[in-house]
């Protein structure tokens, strides 16, 4: 399974309105499982690929340096969370970070992968019930 970045207006459109949504502390994700790879708004390849959005709003992280480093952050968690979860039923997942930070000091790893592994295992759990 390859991780690859969701472009496209429609398929990020119907990635946030779409989804079924999980939070956890800072953080909110929307996800779409592979039911929905045959509609006419999911990437091409979503029957095998993973898409990963990240937003983080501006009036939230002023910094754009932080912005940056947020996104990598949570980026790399998801990629550590298929490691370890080779099946995952997702073909979209569009994260939106929520808490307000002031310095690039403030997002660190050890804060924010905690909180993706946490929206990633609600959302297995619900998806292996459904």
């Amino acid at each position: 399974m390859n991780i690859r970045a969701l472009k496209g207006r429609k398929q990020i459109t119907a990635a946030f309105r779409r989804g079924k949504r999980f939070a956890s502390q800072s953080l909110i994700m929307h996800v779409r499982d592979r039911s929905h790879a045959g509609e006419h708004d999911a990437p091409q390849g979503g029957q095998i690929d993973l898409f990963v959005i990240c937003a983080v709003r501006k009036k939230q992280v002023p910094l754009a340096i932080s912005r940056n480093r947020i996104k990598r952050i949570i980026r790399e968690s998801v990629r550590s969370f298929c490691a370890l979860h080779p099946q995952i039923p997702f073909m979209t997942i569009a994260f939106v970070w929520q808490s307000p930070m002031q310095s690039p000091k403030e997002a660190t790893t050890v804060d924010i992968k905690p909180q993706v592994h946490d929206a990633l295992h609600q959302a297995m759990q619900y998806f292996s019930k459904h």
